[in-house]
């Protein structure tokens, strides 16, 4: 079994290859400008290998004992067993990336927003912004296998979904013009989120879905004019480095309690 930092390790290859074959010795000079960033990124990824992620596979497993020992399970275990495992796999992934893509678009609302503007914060997106959650927000992800598990959801499955969705998230971050042509019809692709971290422009408040663009076709909210060169990045004022990122959210609940200044510090939903 690889580690994360192996993983990681094998990820910052593959997607500097694919960003090189793709831009040529451009590459170089924007993975130079995005080096500030990526420092911070790389503060933020190991705090979670270390301390973030196993609270939140702490939560996970504590919520769905939970919900199994109160009956919230639904009993359709014979279903999941009557698949064959590609079959079981493809419908957690897909049934994951549904519960997600509401979930994400909850995070997107004004009093969640704090939490998830620190992943939007990233001006310079590459695959290794995908790192870059608060823990808050990775907490909010945790919701995707709480609800795969009370439908019922092979426990395998569960750690597909979150393994195949993981690693389609860093396909979707990197610095990559790809629109995926006809087959983004239905997969999410570089190009569609980016423009959903972009600043200021309408399709930042679109393509809310990890691996399926489906999703957002259906509810409204694809937007795909092109390969996207707007500025990325949020307007809100971060602090300096990881630990501003961390204290950001806090300290933007905190001035919410005033009644006078929640207008003004709280964005509109």
């Amino acid at each position: 079994m690889l580690s994360a930092l192996e993983t990681l390790a094998i990820a910052a290859v593959v997607f500097a290859a694919l960003a090189f074959a793709v831009k040529g010795r451009r590459s170089l000079a924007d993975a130079k400008a995005a080096a500030g960033e990526t420092r911070v990124n790389a503060v933020i990824s190991f705090v979670d290998q270390l301390v973030v992620s196993p609270l939140v596979a702490i939560v996970i497993a504590w919520l769905t004992t939970a919900a199994r020992d109160r009956g919230m399970v639904l009993p359709t275990a014979p279903l999941w067993s009557s698949l064959p495992p590609v079959p079981t796999l493809l419908a957690a992934v897909f049934l994951g990336d549904f519960v997600g893509y509401w979930r994400h678009r909850a995070q997107h609302l004004k009093w969640l927003w704090p939490a998830h503007a620190i992943h939007h914060s990233d001006t310079r997106l590459t695959w290794f912004s995908l790192e870059r959650m608060h823990p808050v927000d990775r907490l909010g992800s945790a919701l995707d296998t709480v609800v795969l598990a009370a439908l019922g959801a092979p426990f395998w499955a569960q750690a597909g979904n979150v393994f195949v969705r993981h690693y389609y998230g860093y396909l979707i971050h990197a610095d990559l013009p790809w629109t995926f042509g006809k087959a983004g019809w239905i997969l999410n692709a570089p190009a569609m989120h980016r423009w959903h971290h972009a600043r200021d422009v309408q399709g930042s408040g679109s393509n809310f879905a990890t691996v399926f663009s489906v999703f957002d076709r259906a509810f409204g909210t694809f937007y795909l004019p092109g390969p996207c060169e707007a500025p990325l990045g949020v307007r809100e004022d971060m602090g300096r480095g990881a630990l501003g990122q961390y204290l950001h959210p806090f300290r933007v609940w905190l001035a919410a309690l005033s009644p006078a200044r929640r207008k003004a510090i709280l964005p509109a939903e």
